[in-house]
């Protein structure tokens, strides 16, 4: 009974190995086809060139700025015709009928009798004509062409500054989402070094030339490491956002920066003065100030104008049909004796009736444009420290990537030589890490050093108005 017990039992066993068999190979070819269709399409590579253009196209910002410039057209057109050109009314039917019973009248001496012949009087008239009607004050036709021409120019000059706000946020948002990556890639290659660290310790553990205190440290630093990759994935993913907030294309999908030569050089060849020359005339801040300028100084012109005489010349040309009765109503006949035209020439000083006003507006506008003025001065003073700052920081970057290069080389052949010192069993454990944290350090700084000197030459462009390098050097 044992023998058929056991012979059962291992028919049972074989039966439950062939439903796991059969089970398993089901649960492999349901699982391949739901692989694959989980599998994401892979990012798309972005280079900096299709960032910006890209960015031109799509930003809100700059798109509104060059639906403005549709309003520099119409404009212009509605200046000239309400401002300039003379005011043109065209009466194309003008009839009426009307009726008047007076029954007191004056006499020959003006006193008042009464009419003997009081009676309906009825009459009716029908006009056609063409009125031109053109003021003229001092200068006004010029300053308001003048001044269509000041809005023109302004909403071009936002136009350019919000296109190189919107490339120098687009460039530092992509060189961010650079510099997160390649901190990324370090974050991984440290948490791989770190169980490198592991298995050693675990193979000097198995020879008992180590204690079990070092294996279970070298298991906390792989899972704190674990952590700070975790945490760099997050910021690299944040600055993927950012960058795809300041392109505006929502329908763009996954993509990845690709990673252009960055920018290396010894700023000591730049010439500050040079570059405060070019932030002067380039700045677009300092551009929009300089139209507020201009702008302000044609705002006295106009303020001044209103003290000159007001000329009004008006033409009429056209018919007038009247008479008694109805004959006149809807009279569209053409006869030569009906035509009337006129010419007036009217010259007046409006300035006694609003003599204070204009006085206190005249005055605004001066301190306006002093205000202005000095606005400005302000801002060419800022304008000039900002350059000659950033110059500063950029030498600093510069000196500090030189810095932590050497601090790079000298970190790695200590951790090589740390690692060696542990497996021959030199140096414990703990001495081993904080050697390795070193190492591990000094490839964070020599990326922030990086990219913390190309920050410091796009904010040295940016204030600069224009690119300190060219274009090529990118």
């Amino acid at each position: 009974m044992r023998a058929a017990g056991r012979t059962g039992e291992r028919g049972r066993r074989r039966l439950r190995s062939c439903f796991a068999s059969v089970a398993l190979s089901l649960g492999t070819i349901w699982a391949v086809p739901l692989t694959l269709a989980a599998q994401e399409t892979p990012p798309g590579e972005l280079t900096l060139e299709e960032a910006l253009a890209i960015a031109r196209n799509w930003n809100p910002g700059v798109r509104q700025a060059e639906q403005d410039l549709a309003l520099n057209g119409v404009e212009a057109r509605a200046t000239w015709a309400d401002q300039i050109l003379p005011r043109v009314d065209l009466n194309l039917l003008r009839t009426g009928f009307a009726g008047n019973l007076t029954r007191r009248s004056t006499d020959f001496f003006g006193n008042p009798i009464e009419n003997p012949g009081a009676d309906w009087v009825f009459n009716s008239n029908t006009s056609q004509g063409i009125t031109l009607n053109w003021t003229i004050q001092g200068s006004n036709l010029f300053d308001a062409r003048a001044r269509q021409s000041r809005t023109n120019l302004n909403r071009r000059l936002r136009l350019d500054a919000a296109a190189w706000e919107l490339e120098a946020e687009v460039r530092s948002r992509f060189f961010d989402a650079l510099e997160q990556r390649e901190l990324l890639a370090v974050e991984e290659a440290i948490r791989t070094a770190r169980e490198v660290d592991l298995e050693s310790a675990r193979r000097l553990f198995q020879i008992a030339q180590r204690s079990r205190v070092d294996v279970l440290t070298a298991e906390v630093q792989v899972e704190r490491q674990e952590l700070n990759v975790q945490e760099q994935r997050r910021r690299y993913e944040q600055a993927l956002l950012l960058l795809g907030t300041s392109l505006g294309n929502s329908e763009m999908g996954a993509f990845h920066p690709a990673a252009p030569e960055l920018p290396s050089f010894d700023p000591a060849g730049l010439d500050v003065d040079v570059l405060v020359e070019r932030a002067l005339g380039a700045n677009p801040s300092l551009q929009e100030s300089e139209g507020a300028v201009a702008g302000a100084r044609l705002g006295v012109r106009e303020a001044r104008q209103r003290w000159f005489p007001t000329l009004n010349l008006s033409y009429n040309y056209g018919r007038l049909a009247q008479t008694r009765q109805g004959d006149a109503l809807f009279d569209l006949s053409l006869d030569e004796r009906e035509m009337q035209s006129s010419f007036a020439i009217i010259l007046s000083l409006p300035m006694f009736n609003t003599y204070f006003r204009d006085e206190a507006d005249e005055v605004r506008a001066r301190v306006d444009l002093e205000n202005r003025r000095e606005a400005l001065r302000e801002q060419r003073l800022e304008v000039e420290r900002q350059v000659r700052t950033e110059l500063i920081n950029l030498d600093n970057q510069h000196r500090s990537l030189a810095v932590a290069a050497r601090s790079l080389e000298l970190a790695g052949e200590a951790a090589r030589l740390a690692r060696e010192e542990y497996r021959l069993g030199t140096r414990t454990f703990e001495q081993l890490q904080e050697t390795v944290t070193q190492e591990a350090d000094a490839r964070r700084q020599i990326i922030q050093a990086r990219y913390g000197f190309v920050d410091a030459l796009l904010e040295l462009e940016r204030v600069v108005g224009g690119r300190v390098l060219p274009p090529s050097g990118f």
